[in-house]
């Protein structure tokens, strides 16, 4: 089982935004991102901040796919 932030991606397209906005908004680093956009694990603390920047659930910016 892996993680897909495909939900995230579609948030940012619906407000306008470019993942260096993500950046700019949540305070992540760009490594952070880069794990985010190879589909890999992050911390419960950005996604915490994440979540709280743009007003989401973990379920709206994740979901576990089978491989």
């Amino acid at each position: 089982m892996s993680v897909s932030y495909k939900k995230l991606w579609i948030h940012l397209i619906e407000k306008n935004m470019k993942r260096t906005d993500l950046i700019k908004l949540t305070g992540i680093t760009s490594n952070t991102l880069a794990n985010m956009g190879k589909d890999e694990y992050i911390s419960m603390k950005n996604l915490e901040r994440i979540c709280k920047a743009m007003n989401l659930t973990p379920s709206d910016i994740l979901e576990f796919v089978e491989d």
